[in-house]
């Protein structure tokens, strides 16, 4: 009788069980966090292994290398997150005070979900070396930053908002308002423990900050009567 042999088992197109899934995000979470808190070249695979509660070996095995484990941290946590800042903004039919509310309001949001967001932001987007920094620009929606620029250039034409704004740098400025004070809460507070950043409070304070910069009565007061002035 010819002796049967068995061929391999192929793991081509298995389907991940579950409880890998889970156990994959778990991990690609514990990175986060140690790289907000620690930056990623100060982070080691051994120490995501720890916090993840599994071996280094596991991290390799999920992940390969840290440039494919970088890839998923934008592809599957930061996209996403832009995502929701960016996809609702109309700058066809919104009134320009009401989309630099929604973005404010949505980078809230964000951040809300995502804790670790502003201190990554701040270490490794914005920091020259950061190791993010390419990667995450490629999934700015570059198009509708300048769509919501040229929404508030016109409401500018039309008198309704502040003419001394730069319409271009006004994204800036409200990144700046939410993620720097959030990214720095822990300095802030051991020099003033009385400080708090709550979300309520801090979205209050940029808000305000915001609103007035943008639509004031005395500054768009003047900017129409040095129009009228020149007419």
């Amino acid at each position: 009788m010819a002796r049967v042999t068995k061929s391999p088992r192929s793991t081509a197109g298995r389907r991940t069980r579950v409880n890998d899934s889970d156990a994959r995000a778990q991990l690609l979470d514990a990175a986060i966090a140690l790289f907000a808190q620690r930056s990623i070249a100060n982070t080691t695979v051994a120490q995501i292994g720890a916090a993840g509660r599994v071996t280094s070996a596991m991290v390799h095995y999920w992940f390969e290398t840290r440039e494919r484990l970088l890839d998923a941290v934008v592809a599957e946590r930061l996209v996403p997150l832009f995502r929701h800042i960016w996809d609702p903004v109309d700058t066809v039919q919104g009134a320009p005070v009401e989309l630099a509310q929604g973005i404010v309001r949505r980078m809230f949001d964000v951040t809300e979900k995502a804790p670790w967001l502003p201190s990554l932001w701040l270490r490794e987007i914005v920091n020259e070396g950061g190791l993010l920094r390419e990667r995450a620009l490629r999934h700015i929606p570059l198009q509708r930053v300048a769509a919501f620029g040229q929404a508030i250039a016109r409401g500018q034409q039309q008198g309704e908002l502040n003419a001394d704004i730069e319409p271009l740098l006004l994204f800036n400025s409200i990144l700046a308002l939410v993620m720097l004070p959030q990214a720095t809460a822990k300095i802030w507070h051991r020099i003033n423990p009385k400080l708090t950043f709550d979300r309520a409070g801090l979205e209050r304070h940029v808000n305000a900050l915001l609103m007035h910069g943008i639509t004031g009565q005395p500054a768009v007061a003047a900017s129409r009567a040095r129009k009228r002035s020149t007419r």
